[in-house]
């Protein structure tokens, strides 16, 4: 279904993709106008690249995700996209607008790693293509971001890792929260100032009320961009959701899953899918703290979010930007409440607004997502801050990401063997081997 030669393209499709292709053009300036309104104008990361050699991007998988983060990498100084690979022409058409002119486009990923000028390489396909095009990518010399979940299977992803370590080219795996900086300041909070005290529970869920289909003008197409609900290329609701969430926790705790449970179901979508619309699971950490979470299509009022418990108090960190704390009764002042904004709690109580400007480390070269924090961070975005990172830091000057495959990896064994956990209606024991490359 993914290969190339399952696709002909006809006159009626070439004309409508070319139309196709100019609205994503006019659909690609506006969106690149209100980001222009959105960020600072000058940072010390733009103006020191600019006077750097130009980065050659190829760009693999330009559908709604590989859009999302194409739309942002076009816009860092010193970022050249060179090459646009994928087998859906309006995807393609898209991407290549995007990249600007000195973009070639490819339906043949093996033929954009054949080329010499190309320093790294973006792979935003589905999940099931992730693992042959990341071995095919770093062999071929090249550094790699790769989306979420890393692999389709462990071994997959474990085999990830140890070509990145026989090739010496790094893997940037694409969980971004690593690179936000209200994570970064809720994870100081947390750990550092132990605002919330001993860590007893966490909560995360991820609520939707929709199908998780797209429309399909094409049936043969169906499967090419509804594949996440498909098992045979997707791993559901735990790779494409819960991964981002749990590697939240692993990060937080640093620590990773002592065992895990769950069940779920088809229960409100009969539509033809074979993935599950609701999943249920709970996780065990050490020192007994357990992690429950949540993720359904069928009602939305709760969003996502992460919910942080400890004896002292309780994090939230909403719709992945907005933070806030709730103190215990019992628990001590810490001396800055009065200055903080205020937020409305469940049962009438009252919270603490996070803000990441007024950190004790913002100015002071603490790091946050990899890179020093500095005025105009906090307006970003973490897809932003992610890609920066890669570019500056990865490419550039070499250096480790800081979610790199060995992070993406414990993610992705966390989620898929809850899977497995559902699938086979068990507890699975995680051993620390498990965890290892």
């Amino acid at each position: 279904m993914f290969k190339d030669k399952h696709i002909q393209i006809s006159r009626r499709e070439f004309l409508r993709d070319s139309a196709w292709a100019a609205a994503a053009a006019a659909f690609a300036t506006a969106f690149q106008e209100r980001l222009d309104a959105q960020q600072p104008k000058t940072s010390s990361t733009s103006q020191s690249a600019r006077n750097l050699p130009p980065v050659n991007i190829g760009f693999i998988g330009t559908g709604t995700q590989g859009q999302t983060l194409l739309q942002r990498l076009v816009r860092i100084p010193g970022v050249r996209v060179v090459a646009v690979c994928d087998v859906y022409p309006p995807h393609l058409s898209r991407g290549v607008n995007m990249a600007g002119a000195q973009a070639m486009s490819y339906r043949d990923y093996r033929r954009l790693l054949e080329r010499k000028d190309i320093d790294a390489v973006i792979i935003a396909t589905p999940l099931h293509l992730h693992a042959q095009m990341t071995i095919d990518a770093l062999q071929a010399g090249k550094h790699v971001f790769c989306e979420k979940t890393m692999a389709y299977s462990v071994e997959e992803a474990r085999r990830m890792v140890q070509v990145s370590r026989q090739t010496g080219k790094h893997l940037q795996i694409g969980h971004q929260r690593h690179y936000s900086p209200m994570y970064a300041h809720t994870r100081e909070m947390m750990v550092e100032q132990e605002v919330i005290g001993k860590l007893v529970h966490v909560r995360a869920w991820w609520h939707r009320n929709n199908s998780w289909r797209r429309p399909v003008r094409d049936k043969q197409y169906e499967e090419l961009l509804n594949w996440r609900l498909y098992s045979k290329y997707s791993q559901g609701l735990m790779a494409e959701l819960a991964s981002h969430q749990i590697d939240v926790v692993n990060w937080f705790t640093d620590a990773t899953p002592i065992s895990v449970m769950g069940m779920g179901g088809i229960d409100y979508w009969k539509d033809g899918r074979d993935v599950w619309d609701n999943v249920e699971v709970i996780y065990e950490y050490p020192n007994g703290v357990k992690v429950v979470y949540t993720s359904i299509l069928a009602n939305q009022y709760d969003g996502y979010a992460e919910q942080f418990m400890g004896d002292k108090g309780t994090l939230l960190l909403t719709n992945e930007k907005d933070g806030f704390l709730f103190l215990e009764p019992t628990a001590e002042e810490l001396g800055w409440e009065e200055h903080a904004k205020k937020a409305a709690g469940k049962g009438g109580t009252t919270g603490l607004v996070l803000d990441v400007t007024a950190t004790k480390k913002k100015g002071t070269g603490a790091v946050i997502g990899g890179r020093k924090m500095e005025a105009g961070y906090e307006t970003k975005d973490a897809y932003v801050l992610e890609l920066e990172s890669f570019v500056n830091d990865v490419v550039r000057n070499g250096q480790k990401p800081v979610c790199d495959a060995e992070v993406g990896y414990k993610a992705a064994v966390a989620v898929l063997m809850a899977n497995k956990a559902i699938e086979e209606g068990t507890k699975i024991t995680f051993t620390p081997e498990m965890f290892t490359v």
